[in-house]
């Protein structure tokens, strides 16, 4: 007999025991549920990287030399090419000759700075015209939309 049918034939002890017993199926089969989760949490599974899988193994580092062992780039046509085995200098403000690392002279320094600023001069200009033709584009759409 069901809950329901016991309530209405007035067998109150009945129903009340048929209660309990299927509160307390509820209850194991939720803790089940429950102990399944808090082991899943306990015992999560954790990959651990190798020291080789964590640095870029791209780049060798011997002393003050880095050797890179392949980089994609492109050549002055445009075409894709695959530099192989290039050496340089593991250290800022350093540079390879013949078989040594060394110092890069303050005049060279100044000298490549002063062709990187006057190269950058207008692409600095054009990159900032750019910016200022999409900001009058989307102005133009904002006021267009009656926003401003």
């Amino acid at each position: 007999m069901t809950f329901i049918e016991l309530i209405i034939e007035n067998r109150l002890d009945e129903a009340k025991e048929k209660l309990f017993e299927r509160l307390n199926e509820i209850t194991t089969k939720r803790l089940e549920e429950a102990k399944r989760y808090v082991q899943a949490d306990i015992f999560e599974e954790v990959e651990e990287l190798d020291e080789a899988a964590k640095r870029n193994t791209n780049i060798i580092k011997m002393g003050r030399i880095k050797k890179i062992r392949r980089r994609v780039r492109r050549n002055k046509k445009g075409k894709i090419v695959v530099q192989k085995n290039v050496r340089r200098s593991g250290v800022k403000g350093y540079r390879i000759s013949g078989n040594t690392v060394k110092r890069i002279p303050a005049t060279e320094r100044l000298r490549k700075a002063r062709l990187l600023k006057r190269s950058w001069k207008t692409t600095r200009r054009a990159k900032l015209r750019r910016s200022m033709v999409k900001r009058k584009m989307s102005m133009r759409r904002r006021s267009s939309l009656g926003l401003r």
